[in-house]
């Protein structure tokens, strides 16, 4: 784990770390307490353990300070923004699923990052037990972290399975959570840009 990761909070588990004959065998005596005893002798609580230690967390497996990786030098130095990068994350509380899209951006100051970066940022932050509010602090809080630009902003638009699952009038509903950091914070025309084009569909510099 990097200093950075370990000041942010940031938890990283070595793959090895996962045990998934327990985790099995923890989800079998979960499926037997529940009086489901057919189900806990079945293949499913395998299935399930591998499903949260392959997928459901498997951004543990990473440092987040280091998906962006290397950058390289920037010749304009305006928006940059990435729209309706799909996650699924589970929510600490519940360990209920809630999924829906990222919208990303940051002001260059020098520096650029590839676009495919900013999607595994978002991938290893969300693949994680999290909550909404956090994760879209945290995304920024990389983003300016390691390219040190003039600002950064984020937008999370989710729907959540503790809130549609457990109650069904409520299902289709979303959550949107907004973080703005540097230049974004302190400029209401940039993060009216921002908005326009992340949620408008607009064009970069109108």
């Amino acid at each position: 784990m990097t200093d950075q990761a370990q000041r942010k909070g940031y938890v990283v588990v070595p793959v090895e770390a996962v045990d998934l004959d327990t985790m099995a065998s923890s989800m079998a005596e979960f499926l037997t307490a529940a009086g489901l005893p057919d189900a806990a002798n079945s293949g499913a609580p395998q299935k399930t353990a591998k499903a949260w230690a392959e997928v459901l967390l498997a951004g543990y497996r990473q440092d987040p300070a280091t998906i962006l990786g290397q950058s390289w030098p920037d010749q304009t130095g305006d928006l940059v923004t990435m729209r309706g990068v799909p996650f699924v994350s589970v929510c600490e509380h519940h360990l209920l699923p809630f999924y829906g899209e990222a919208h990303l951006a940051y002001l260059p100051d020098g520096q650029l990052t590839g676009l495919s970066r900013l999607a595994a940022l978002v991938d290893c932050l969300a693949r994680r037990l999290q909550v909404q509010e956090r994760l879209t602090e945290q995304l920024v809080d990389v983003v300016m972290d390691s390219l040190q630009p003039k600002g950064a902003a984020c937008i999370l638009e989710a729907a959540h399975d503790c809130v549609g699952a457990r109650t069904l009038q409520h299902r289709g509903s979303k959550v949107q959570t907004v973080a703005y950091r540097g230049d974004f914070a302190d400029n209401p025309g940039l993060q009216d840009r921002f908005l326009r084009l992340v949620l408008g569909g607009g064009v970069a510099g109108l």
